[in-house]
């Protein structure tokens, strides 16, 4: 073997002390917290004896580190995620924008409306998309603490006009009132606007760029993808939503939506008060905001528990679900009450 000139030892030198600085980097730059797996074994310990839970799955950097699936979830089951789909809207949402189906969060609704509400007034029209996204719409509205508000409109013959018709009771972007049959509004306007099914659009510019299969989601009566609930998903896909969170739009190296707008629709734009939503302090675009001893965390939650939460200090994701359906609202608060406290507190503390 010949022995290397001193130029290519130079050289060999170099390339060593590039690799190595260049890992160097990029492992100072994801660190992964430590994680206690005593404590994180006793809460899905704890977990096993929830009687409704389905799913409860745990990444951090964007590695699965644990999950377990009961009461017949499983990883690749699909499942009605309920008010998870307002937070998959506010993201087609940056996508329609993006691609430029809406102008703004900052235009009116009128123009996209009006043909659906002929008698819409100057003032309604005057709604901005943010307004919607942010619940603070201004309509008149009982849901958040009344199974009645939902299912008055989603059982209603016509779920556009149903909401139109309702007062304004505050001026649009001022106060919060959580409100699915705004949300549902961005369904609407976004396929008027794509020719398609927002479930169509989804896939296109989604869902496929996500590598996830196909699903169900429920559609209103007038054949509208229901923006406020229905959207079916498995615990992975959830996953992959809060990953893509996490890492600011983009999937394996694949931008799906600008950081500007991740950003945008995870940070508050409207203040809550004490009583309005646990561990909630604001409202994003559809996601709920807080800050705890681990940080600023921001979370997609839907009736009786269903979860993508994300806490970026820790490069965590935990998505939860659980049966919903047949419960009563009264156990499908106290379910949803427990699962958020076993995410918030004992999932959490096993992380450093």
């Amino acid at each position: 073997m010949k022995k290397l000139n001193y130029t290519a030892k130079i050289s060999l030198l170099f390339l060593f002390l590039l690799f190595n600085f260049s890992c160097t980097k990029e492992n100072s730059s994801n660190p992964v917290e430590p994680v206690n797996n005593t404590k994180l074994e006793a809460a899905f310990s704890q977990a096993g004896g929830m009687s409704n839970l389905k799913s409860l799955v745990v990444s951090q950097n964007g590695t699965i580190i644990k999950e377990a699936y009961f009461n017949g979830g499983g990883a690749n089951i699909t499942h009605d995620v309920r008010s998870v789909t307002k937070s998959v809207i506010a993201i087609l949402t940056g996508i329609a924008i993006e691609k430029g189906l809406i102008q703004s969060t900052e235009q009116p609704i009128d123009s996209f409306i009006r043909p659906l509400v002929p008698d819409l007034t100057t003032e309604k029209g005057h709604i901005q998309i943010g307004h919607l996204l942010s619940m603070s719409s201004g309509f008149e509205w009982a849901e958040l603490n009344s199974d009645f508000g939902y299912s008055s409109w989603a059982t209603a013959e016509n779920q556009v006009q149903y909401l139109f018709a309702k007062p304004l009771t505050s001026t649009p972007g001022q106060t919060f009132t959580y409100n699915s049959a705004a949300l549902h509004i961005l369904s609407v306007i976004i396929s008027r606007k794509a020719n398609m099914q927002i479930l169509d659009y989804a896939n296109i510019h989604f869902f496929e760029r996500l590598e996830m299969g196909g699903r169900n989601w429920l559609v209103d009566k007038q054949g509208y993808n229901n923006g406020g609930a229905g959207l079916e998903l498995t615990p992975g896909e959830m996953i992959k939503i809060g990953n893509l969170i996490l890492d600011k739009g983009e999937y394996i190296g694949r931008r799906i939506v600008s950081q500007e707008w991740i950003d945008r629709m995870t940070t508050q734009k409207i203040a809550l008060s004490a009583n309005t939503m646990n561990y909630a302090s604001g409202y994003g675009y559809a996601w709920w905001t807080g800050s705890g001893s681990k940080g600023n965390y921001f979370f997609a939650n839907g009736y009786g528990g269903q979860f993508i939460v994300v806490v970026p200090n820790l490069k965590l994701v935990v998505v939860a679900t659980n049966k919903w359906s047949g419960i009563g609202s009264s156990v499908a608060d106290q379910q949803w009450l427990a699962t958020m406290n076993l995410i918030m507190s004992d999932i959490l503390s096993a992380f450093n």
